[in-house]
Protein backbone atom coordinates (compact mmCIF):
# COMPACT_ATOMS: atom_id res chain seq x y z
CA UNK A 1 0.00 0.00 0.00
CA UNK A 2 1.14 3.62 -0.03
CA UNK A 3 3.47 5.02 1.54
CA UNK A 4 4.28 9.50 1.81
CA UNK A 5 1.04 10.00 0.17
CA UNK A 6 1.06 14.34 0.22
CA UNK A 7 -2.38 14.86 1.45
CA UNK A 8 -3.81 17.77 3.75
CA UNK A 9 -4.71 16.47 7.68
CA UNK A 10 -7.35 16.66 9.67
CA UNK A 11 -7.06 16.96 13.97
CA UNK A 12 -6.74 13.52 14.40
CA UNK A 13 -6.77 12.49 10.73
CA UNK A 14 -3.85 11.80 9.35
CA UNK A 15 -5.07 10.37 5.75
CA UNK A 16 -8.61 12.14 6.07
CA UNK A 17 -10.73 10.01 3.36
CA UNK A 18 -9.04 7.03 3.73
CA UNK A 19 -9.72 7.01 7.51
CA UNK A 20 -13.12 8.21 7.49
CA UNK A 21 -14.28 6.26 3.96
CA UNK A 22 -13.82 2.96 6.26
CA UNK A 23 -14.68 4.01 9.39
CA UNK A 24 -18.25 4.72 8.12
CA UNK A 25 -17.58 1.74 5.74
CA UNK A 26 -16.93 -0.20 9.34
CA UNK A 27 -20.08 1.17 10.59
CA UNK A 28 -22.24 0.44 7.88
CA UNK A 29 -21.36 -3.20 7.88
CA UNK A 30 -22.19 -3.62 11.33
CA UNK A 31 -25.69 -2.87 10.22
CA UNK A 32 -25.48 -4.66 6.85
CA UNK A 33 -24.20 -7.63 9.24
CA UNK A 34 -27.54 -7.50 11.35
CA UNK A 35 -29.66 -7.69 8.43
CA UNK A 36 -27.75 -10.39 7.16
CA UNK A 37 -27.55 -12.30 10.44
CA UNK A 38 -31.50 -11.49 11.08
CA UNK A 39 -31.64 -13.41 7.23
CA UNK A 40 -29.92 -16.44 8.09
CA UNK A 41 -31.73 -17.21 11.39
CA UNK A 42 -32.78 -20.78 12.24
CA UNK A 43 -29.95 -22.69 11.61
CA UNK A 44 -26.35 -22.35 14.14
CA UNK A 45 -24.00 -23.34 11.48
CA UNK A 46 -25.35 -21.51 8.73
CA UNK A 47 -25.50 -18.44 11.06
CA UNK A 48 -22.01 -19.12 11.93
CA UNK A 49 -20.70 -19.21 8.39
CA UNK A 50 -22.64 -16.03 8.10
CA UNK A 51 -21.24 -14.23 10.75
CA UNK A 52 -18.26 -15.09 9.91
CA UNK A 53 -18.18 -13.15 6.71
CA UNK A 54 -19.86 -10.33 8.48
CA UNK A 55 -16.79 -9.67 11.01
CA UNK A 56 -13.92 -9.94 8.68
CA UNK A 57 -15.78 -6.89 6.31
CA UNK A 58 -16.00 -5.05 9.89
CA UNK A 59 -12.58 -5.95 10.98
CA UNK A 60 -10.31 -4.61 7.58
CA UNK A 61 -12.86 -1.57 7.82
CA UNK A 62 -12.39 -0.68 11.24
CA UNK A 63 -8.18 -1.56 10.94
CA UNK A 64 -7.97 0.16 7.64
CA UNK A 65 -9.74 3.26 8.90
CA UNK A 66 -7.88 3.28 12.56
CA UNK A 67 -4.69 2.94 10.52
CA UNK A 68 -5.14 5.71 8.61
CA UNK A 69 -5.55 7.69 11.39
CA UNK A 70 -2.23 7.07 12.62
CA UNK A 71 0.57 9.20 12.10
CA UNK A 72 3.29 7.92 10.71
CA UNK A 73 6.47 6.59 12.55
CA UNK A 74 5.15 5.62 15.38
CA UNK A 75 4.60 1.98 16.76
CA UNK A 76 1.17 2.00 16.62
CA UNK A 77 0.72 2.67 13.16
CA UNK A 78 3.78 0.15 12.30
CA UNK A 79 1.44 -2.44 14.29
CA UNK A 80 -2.10 -1.24 12.53
CA UNK A 81 -0.52 -1.72 9.13
CA UNK A 82 0.07 -4.99 9.70
CA UNK A 83 -3.09 -5.46 11.19
CA UNK A 84 -4.77 -4.14 8.20
CA UNK A 85 -2.96 -5.63 5.58
CA UNK A 86 -3.07 -9.62 7.52
CA UNK A 87 -7.09 -8.20 7.40
CA UNK A 88 -7.07 -8.06 3.54
CA UNK A 89 -6.61 -12.17 3.95
CA UNK A 90 -8.79 -12.36 6.67
CA UNK A 91 -11.61 -10.60 4.38
CA UNK A 92 -11.15 -12.83 1.40
CA UNK A 93 -11.35 -15.58 3.29
CA UNK A 94 -14.32 -14.40 5.69
CA UNK A 95 -16.04 -13.67 1.69
CA UNK A 96 -15.36 -17.89 0.48
CA UNK A 97 -16.74 -19.24 3.92
CA UNK A 98 -20.76 -18.53 4.02
CA UNK A 99 -20.18 -19.23 0.17
CA UNK A 100 -18.46 -22.30 0.13
CA UNK A 101 -20.73 -23.35 3.61
CA UNK A 102 -23.89 -23.10 2.64
CA UNK A 103 -23.88 -23.58 -1.03
CA UNK A 104 -21.63 -26.68 -1.40
CA UNK A 105 -20.68 -29.99 0.44
CA UNK A 106 -18.00 -32.44 0.92
CA UNK A 107 -14.65 -31.44 -0.42
CA UNK A 108 -16.34 -28.42 -2.07
CA UNK A 109 -17.24 -27.49 1.30
CA UNK A 110 -14.84 -28.24 4.28
CA UNK A 111 -12.00 -28.68 1.25
CA UNK A 112 -12.33 -25.69 0.04
CA UNK A 113 -12.53 -23.82 3.18
CA UNK A 114 -9.64 -25.45 4.65
CA UNK A 115 -7.56 -24.46 1.53
CA UNK A 116 -8.86 -20.69 1.66
CA UNK A 117 -8.00 -20.22 5.62
CA UNK A 118 -4.86 -22.08 5.26
CA UNK A 119 -3.61 -19.80 2.10
CA UNK A 120 -4.99 -16.83 4.54
CA UNK A 121 -2.86 -17.76 7.77
CA UNK A 122 0.17 -18.47 5.55
CA UNK A 123 0.30 -15.15 3.99
CA UNK A 124 -0.72 -13.28 7.07
CA UNK A 125 2.66 -14.78 8.90
CA UNK A 126 4.61 -14.15 5.92
CA UNK A 127 3.45 -10.83 4.80
CA UNK A 128 4.22 -9.88 8.76
CA UNK A 129 7.47 -10.84 9.00
CA UNK A 130 8.82 -9.58 5.69
CA UNK A 131 6.27 -6.20 5.81
CA UNK A 132 9.11 -4.24 5.02
CA UNK A 133 11.06 -6.61 2.61
CA UNK A 134 8.48 -7.64 -0.29
CA UNK A 135 7.76 -5.14 -2.63
CA UNK A 136 4.09 -4.00 -2.98
CA UNK A 137 2.98 -5.93 -5.84
CA UNK A 138 3.38 -9.21 -4.28
CA UNK A 139 1.22 -8.56 -1.87
CA UNK A 140 -1.49 -7.36 -4.26
CA UNK A 141 -0.77 -10.35 -6.15
CA UNK A 142 -1.31 -12.43 -3.20
CA UNK A 143 -4.63 -11.01 -2.77
CA UNK A 144 -5.59 -10.95 -6.36
CA UNK A 145 -5.26 -14.52 -6.51
CA UNK A 146 -6.51 -15.74 -3.36
CA UNK A 147 -9.55 -13.22 -4.86
CA UNK A 148 -10.02 -14.95 -8.17
CA UNK A 149 -9.39 -19.03 -6.55
CA UNK A 150 -13.48 -18.26 -6.51
CA UNK A 151 -13.44 -18.61 -10.55
CA UNK A 152 -14.63 -22.27 -10.91
CA UNK A 153 -17.01 -22.17 -7.35
CA UNK A 154 -18.46 -18.95 -9.53
CA UNK A 155 -18.75 -21.75 -12.65
CA UNK A 156 -20.15 -23.79 -10.52
CA UNK A 157 -22.58 -21.69 -8.91
CA UNK A 158 -23.45 -20.62 -12.34
CA UNK A 159 -24.28 -24.12 -13.36
CA UNK A 160 -26.39 -24.61 -10.65
CA UNK A 161 -28.36 -21.76 -10.24
CA UNK A 162 -28.14 -19.67 -13.27
CA UNK A 163 -25.86 -16.38 -14.09
CA UNK A 164 -28.13 -13.67 -12.83
CA UNK A 165 -27.04 -14.12 -9.09
CA UNK A 166 -23.50 -14.44 -9.59
CA UNK A 167 -23.56 -10.99 -11.10
CA UNK A 168 -23.00 -9.26 -7.60
CA UNK A 169 -20.09 -11.65 -7.03
CA UNK A 170 -18.49 -10.90 -10.26
CA UNK A 171 -19.13 -6.98 -9.82
CA UNK A 172 -17.65 -7.43 -6.54
CA UNK A 173 -14.41 -9.28 -7.15
CA UNK A 174 -13.70 -6.71 -10.41
CA UNK A 175 -14.07 -3.65 -8.21
CA UNK A 176 -11.65 -5.14 -5.60
CA UNK A 177 -9.29 -5.39 -8.65
CA UNK A 178 -9.43 -2.37 -10.43
CA UNK A 179 -9.25 -0.96 -6.89
CA UNK A 180 -5.63 -2.45 -6.37
CA UNK A 181 -4.52 -1.95 -9.35
CA UNK A 182 -5.47 1.94 -9.25
CA UNK A 183 -3.30 1.83 -5.95
CA UNK A 184 -0.72 -0.28 -7.64
CA UNK A 185 0.06 2.24 -10.37
CA UNK A 186 -0.87 5.64 -8.39
CA UNK A 187 -3.36 6.73 -10.72
CA UNK A 188 -5.93 8.25 -10.39
CA UNK A 189 -5.23 11.40 -8.54
CA UNK A 190 -9.20 12.98 -7.94
CA UNK A 191 -8.48 15.78 -6.19
CA UNK A 192 -4.73 16.18 -5.28
CA UNK A 193 -4.14 16.54 -1.79
CA UNK A 194 -7.24 15.47 -0.72
CA UNK A 195 -8.18 12.32 -3.05
CA UNK A 196 -5.58 9.92 -4.48
CA UNK A 197 -5.38 7.01 -6.05
CA UNK A 198 -5.23 5.29 -2.72
CA UNK A 199 -8.38 6.21 -1.81
CA UNK A 200 -9.87 5.56 -4.96
CA UNK A 201 -8.47 1.91 -3.60
CA UNK A 202 -10.82 2.60 -0.28
CA UNK A 203 -14.03 3.16 -2.63
CA UNK A 204 -13.43 0.32 -4.74
CA UNK A 205 -12.83 -2.06 -1.47
CA UNK A 206 -16.52 -0.43 -0.43
CA UNK A 207 -17.98 -0.79 -3.34
CA UNK A 208 -16.79 -4.77 -3.96
CA UNK A 209 -17.89 -5.30 0.18
CA UNK A 210 -21.36 -4.61 -0.70
CA UNK A 211 -21.59 -6.70 -3.99
CA UNK A 212 -20.41 -9.46 -2.25
CA UNK A 213 -22.80 -8.69 0.74
CA UNK A 214 -25.64 -8.44 -2.08
CA UNK A 215 -24.80 -11.87 -3.56
CA UNK A 216 -24.56 -13.12 0.16
CA UNK A 217 -28.08 -12.30 1.19
CA UNK A 218 -29.20 -14.04 -1.68
CA UNK A 219 -28.50 -17.28 -0.08
CA UNK A 220 -28.87 -16.26 3.49
CA UNK A 221 -31.39 -18.27 4.22
CA UNK A 222 -30.54 -21.33 2.58
CA UNK A 223 -29.16 -22.31 -1.33
CA UNK A 224 -31.66 -20.56 -3.82
CA UNK A 225 -34.12 -23.14 -6.32
CA UNK A 226 -31.51 -25.44 -8.17
CA UNK A 227 -31.76 -24.71 -11.92
CA UNK A 228 -33.40 -27.68 -13.95
CA UNK A 229 -30.39 -28.47 -16.06
CA UNK A 230 -28.53 -28.55 -13.39
CA UNK A 231 -25.92 -31.28 -13.96
CA UNK A 232 -26.50 -34.21 -11.51
CA UNK A 233 -22.63 -34.09 -9.90
CA UNK A 234 -22.95 -30.75 -8.60
CA UNK A 235 -26.06 -31.24 -6.15
CA UNK A 236 -27.02 -28.20 -4.23
CA UNK A 237 -26.18 -28.75 -0.16
CA UNK A 238 -28.62 -29.70 2.23
CA UNK A 239 -29.53 -27.28 4.71
CA UNK A 240 -26.99 -26.61 6.37
CA UNK A 241 -28.05 -27.78 10.99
Amino acid sequence: MQTGRDLHHLAGFHEPFSAISHLLGAALFVVLGIILLRRGRGRATRLAFLAIYAASCVLLLSMSGVYHMMVRGGTAREVLARLDHGAIFILIAGTFTPVHGILFRGVWRWGVLAFIWGAAVFGIVFKTIYFHDLPEWVGLGAYIAMGWCGTVSAALFARMYGLRLLRPLIWGGLAYTVGGLADLFRWPTVIPRVMDSHDVFHIAVLIGAICHWRFIMSFAAGPPPRRADAPDPLEPAPPVA
